[in-house]
């Protein structure tokens, strides 16, 4: 039965949006929705992903195209989706799942409760905090102190969050809040390493998914992604910078 041009941009649109808003590559999400369209039976397909939009047009055998625009304002870093969409694309190819199905398992995808609960994500954040603090040569209360930064970090975003606040603000405050934290211990116990405690902290911060995928997409030739990811990085390092340095020029 051949299937409406509607609901196959509609299916692949949904894929790419969903795999956008939780850290997939450029490049994957444009083979994701052409894999997807062809298997419901579009002729042709032509996608363009940036980091904020999906851009989608399908063709039929006759030449009658429909194309749709998906506007990706808020996104993450969610490997379990973009691991549950690619599985589901490779089950539509290989025509195990029909299209009607896959799309109401990407609508659950995507609606769908993730991430661990607060206590979880404070104590994962701390425990890579506490890690770096360990490659740093820091001690016992050097460790301890970067996993009670590195966790306040996470609360900071999670705070954040909660009041629809920009991701640069909790960068900044973020960055100042584990300045002031070694500060305040190293003034009071001067033997502490104040270095090894703000780098601990600050490592949650730091923007090694975005960097890693900007690479990528200026590597495969997606030059308008990956320098705008590029320049996300970026502005994220600076803004970790920023609330540290304040932090250390006001105290020093």
């Amino acid at each position: 039965m051949e299937i409406p041009l509607e609901k196959i941009v509609l299916l692949a649109a949904l894929a790419g949006e969903v795999l956008l808003k939780n850290g997939g590559e450029t490049r994957r999400v444009e083979e994701t929705m052409e894999h997807m369209a062809r298997a419901c039976g579009a002729a042709g397909v032509e996608s363009f992903v940036i980091p904020t939009g999906v851009f989608l047009t399908v063709s039929d055998a006759s030449g009658q195209s429909l194309t749709m625009i998906r506007r990706v304002r808020d996104r993450t870093i969610n490997l379990d989706r973009i691991a549950k969409v690619n599985e589901l694309s490779r089950r539509l190819v290989e025509r195990r799942i029909d299209p009607g199905s896959a799309k109401a398992i990407l609508l659950r995808i995507s609606q769908e409760r993730s991430g661990f609960s607060l206590p979880t994500s404070i104590a994962a954040s701390g425990a890579i905090g506490a890690t770096t603090a360990v490659l740093q040569a820091g001690g016992f209360f050097e460790i301890g102190a970067a996993f009670v930064a590195a966790g306040a970090v996470r609360y900071i975003a999670h705070v954040v969050s909660r009041l629809q606040g920009t991701p640069v603000a909790y960068e900044f405050l973020g960055g100042a809040v584990v300045a002031v934290i070694g500060s305040v211990l190293y003034y009071y116990w001067p033997q502490l390493g104040r270095d090894s405690i703000i780098i601990g902290g600050i490592m949650p911060l730091v923007p090694g998914m975005a960097i890693t995928n900007a690479l990528r997409d200026f590597i495969v030739g997606d030059l308008v992604s990956g320098l705008s990811r590029g320049m996300e990085a970026l502005l994220t390092a600076v803004a970790v910078a920023m609330g540290v340095f304040i932090v250390l020029a006001t105290v020093l």
